[in-house]
């Protein structure tokens, strides 16, 4: 297998992108750093959020740009395609201690020049130490939270003092329709009214003054960008690639400032705002959502005015899929193995219902589904949204996607994820008009700030401690949680609540160090460019990290191995318990021993337990009551910007970390194995079909964790890859509303071929799979995680 033959596009241009994509190695990139530090030096005492907006000004007006040969869509946040943003105001602590092994680190390591080891050294380094929103968070969690949330793999909260919070999503629909200059405008009128004699209108002066600033940066670089392409248009031999080059110099002479006018406008346009969220605070998740409902009477406009032809606006998409692919977003060692594969989670959405409750396919839907056909890359992530009345043509079309074996798309239940966005305040028609950002969070565009990703913490732990007495048996033996008591003199009750005692202490110091993060980002790094851009922001001249926008929730903490403590209580009570064929205390033993010449009792714990996955109340039941008691528990606290905290199901990628530090569990999972990811069953453990796993998932009670949760299936590729294959996945989707499932994502792949790719990497560079709520190169993952997605179980439908 080589690129050609795994990325195929009806288009010589984008084939040539994508060879062009696959010769590129993940990079850093210091310029932000560097002017950003620059003007930091140039403007202490002013206030932070305009020391920002100038920064962002600064940037745009000299970071490098370019454009490569045959692009129709133009702009990058960083230096050159695939290289990572580092801002240094969040955190600059762990890049010292790694730039030395950057280029050779486990997971996603980036090539690094000693040009730039000097620089951020000499000058960098030395300007931010202290200063950073890690240095103050570390100094301010207590020192009791701290033992448990820094470095150990049992809860993770570090993530959001390393970038932006991100998990956002832009008024695309709205800036779009208006251009940029409307919202400046919109500023300055508030400006005009407000008066520095009084003093609630200070801080407002100085929010409305930073988005002026931001905005206006923003136009300056797509006016950079139109000079470079007339420049270049100028110099260019070739008749057609001269009129494409004139053509992008009038457009960006145009957008982001003023409204789109025409389907390549509007794709511009979305760019150029992608790229300065991106370039703000290198963040996760900024997604633009619904295209085909907002770029749709663009598209239908060219086409009746044949302006445009199918085939040119398919390419156009494709090619924005290639600058998507062109983002990453840079993170520590230790956090890259909680997302791993250079992943952005930029989040595209298609399909399901329009505001008024009628469906909402249209041409657009099956061209972006189209697309991810042809250009077969790791980001964006297409989402689509289904419901009970759902065409069965576009239920197909999924379909032949996900028979793929990219693990696109990822699936959404309209039923399930417009309930949760009620219970977040939002208006039915907000609800109705639910995106996704992210891996698999449900989101109101341009109205909402919700941080999906306060805090992991896996399930598994909390049933190690209870039979440990809080002693974390690959932590060195260290007293990390509550002693909650001996488990030998336990009933099996006494051990369920000394298992919701853990998990409740887990969730009280993600809650404490989530305060102080949100709290930090508040004082320390505004972000005014993406605060002008979510309504109710701009109308009480407030910025998103203080409670500006219309929908205000979160942020969430996000449990995984939910399935790993279902199946170690049912092993418990059925083995210990129920039947008295084994002893606590050899249960115990078992566990500290890794079942190490224990074969005879694993084979009698594996071959008989209950297992989550195979529609048996048993076990099924422990889920429902664990993942309820940890709703409850996530929202009976408070977070820094005012509403309660939310909780989600879904692990990115947190099942392998969290993995490493878990003792092995009564069910016969070995320790420093992946747990299960999000609400998936562990591999190999689900036998009964796939119909079985959909029975067990839909026990949850999905619509309470409003963050979203994870369902991830992988089918035999053999049987899905005809058409009556396709059927079948659209049948089991039916399946799947029916049972008022939130969300499900295929991987369709023969566990030969990734096996031959951990062999000959160099010869499956594009080859994808799903990882978890997102899609990554196979080669570009750690071998855990390689080993992780081959061990998943197979259905066959």
């Amino acid at each position: 297998m080589n690129i050609k033959e795994h990325n195929t596009s009806p288009f010589q241009r984008i084939n040539k992108l994508l060879d062009k994509y696959f010769q590129l190695q993940p990079s850093l990139c210091i310029e932000r750093a560097i002017i950003y530090t620059d003007v930091f030096k140039n403007t202490e005492g002013e206030p932070i959020i305009i020391r920002r907006a100038k920064a962002f000004k600064e940037y745009c007006q000299k970071k490098s740009i370019n454009i490569s040969r045959n692009e129709l869509i133009i702009g990058g946040a960083a230096s050159k395609p695939r290289a990572a943003i580092f801002c240094p105001e969040h955190a600059s602590d762990w890049l010292k201690d790694e730039i030395d092994t950057l280029d050779t680190r486990h997971q996603d390591p980036y090539e690094v020049k000693d040009k730039q080891k000097k620089i951020l050294k000499s000058s960098i380094f030395p300007y931010w130490e202290g200063k950073t929103i890690s240095d103050h968070w570390i100094k301010q969690i207590p020192q009791d939270v701290k033992q448990i949330a820094v470095k150990t793999g049992i809860i993770d909260v570090e993530i959001k003092t390393q970038s932006a919070p991100g998990e956002i999503a832009p008024g695309f629909e709205m800036i779009i329709n208006k251009g940029i200059n409307f919202i400046i405008n919109e500023a300055k009128e508030k400006l005009s009214c407000l008066n520095y004699t009084i003093p609630e209108d200070f801080e407002k002066i100085n929010f409305y003054n930073a988005v002026i600033i931001s905005l206006e940066a923003l136009i300056s670089l797509a006016k950079r960008y139109a000079n470079l392409a007339n420049k270049m248009m100028e110099e260019e031999t070739n008749s057609n690639r001269k009129a494409e080059l004139k053509k992008l110099s009038k457009i960006c002479e145009r957008v982001p400032a003023e409204p789109a006018q025409t389907f390549w406008e509007a794709v511009q346009l979305l760019w150029f705002i992608q790229i300065g969220s991106h370039m703000e605070g290198n963040g996760p998740s900024y997604s633009p959502g619904r295209v085909d409902q907002y770029l749709f009477p663009f598209y239908k406009s060219d086409i009746e005015k044949k302006e445009l032809s199918e085939n040119e606006v398919l390419e156009i998409i494709e090619c924005l899929y290639l600058k998507f692919a062109e983002n990453t977003w840079f993170l520590s060692k230790n956090a890259a193995m909680y997302f791993a594969g250079y992943q952005p989670y930029q989040n595209i959405t298609v399909g399901g219902v329009k505001p008024d409750g009628s469906d909402a396919t249209n041409e657009l839907s099956y061209k972006f589904i189209k697309a991810k056909m042809d250009v077969q890359l790791h980001s964006p992530s297409l989402a689509v949204r289904i419901y009970k009345q759902s065409p069965e043509e576009f239920l197909l079309a999924v379909a032949k996607l996900s028979k793929m074996g990219t693990g696109f798309p990822a699936i959404h239940n309209d039923e399930a994820a417009i309930k949760m966005m009620l219970q977040t305040g939002a208006t039915i028609e907000d609800a109705r008009n639910y995106q996704l950002v992210g891996c698999v969070e449900p989101y109101i565009p341009g109205k909402m700030s919700k941080w999906t990703d306060g805090g992991h913490y896996n399930f598994a732990s909390a049933i190690e401690f209870a039979l440990t007495n809080g002693i974390s048996l690959m932590n060195g033996n260290k007293q990390i949680g509550p002693k909650t008591g001996d488990p030998i003199n336990m009933t099996f009750d006494e051990l369920k609540e000394a298992t919701k005692a853990h998990l409740a202490y887990f969730i009280r110091n993600i809650a404490i160090a989530c305060h102080i993060a949100e709290k930090l980002h508040a004082e320390l790094t505004p972000y005014p460019f993406m605060s002008s851009l979510i309504d109710g922001c701009l109308e009480k001249g407030m910025d998103i990290t203080v409670g500006g926008a219309k929908y205000t929730i979160g942020p969430a903490f996000i449990g995984t191995g939910i399935a790993d403590l279902s199946n170690s209580l049912a092993t418990i009570k059925k083995f210990v318990y129920d039947n008295k064929s084994v002893s606590m205390e050899q249960m115990i033993d078992a566990i500290k021993n890794n079942f190490e010449n224990r074969d005879n009792l694993k084979l009698k714990i594996i071959n008989q337990s209950p297992a989550f996955g195979n529609d048996d109340d048993y076990v099924d039941n422990f889920a429902r009551e664990m993942t309820d008691f940890a709703f409850n528990e996530i929202t009976s606290y408070k977070s820094f910007r005012g509403p309660n905290f939310i909780s989600g199901l879904y692990p990115v990628a947190s099942h392998v970390p969290h993995g490493l530090v878990v003792s092995a569990l009564p069910y016969g999972r070995l320790s420093g194995t992946p747990l299960a990811d999000g609400c998936s069953p562990k591999g190999g453990t689900d036998r009964n079909g796939p119909t079985a796993v959909l029975k067990s998932v839909s026990k949850i009670n999905h619509d309470a964790h409003v963050a979203g949760t994870l369902l991830n299936m992988r089918l035999d590729p053999f049987v899905a890859k005809d058409v009556d294959g396709e059927k079948r996945i659209a049948a089991l989707l039916r399946s799947f509303v029916d049972l008022n499932i939130y969300h499900i994502q295929f991987n369709t792949i023969d566990s030969e071929m990734l096996r031959e790719a951990q062999k000959n990497p160099d010869q499956y560079k594009s080859l994808i799979v799903r990882v978890a709520g997102y899609s990554a190169y196979f080669v570009e993952l750690c071998r855990e995680m390689q080993d992780d997605i081959i061990q998943r179980t197979i259905h066959a439908l």
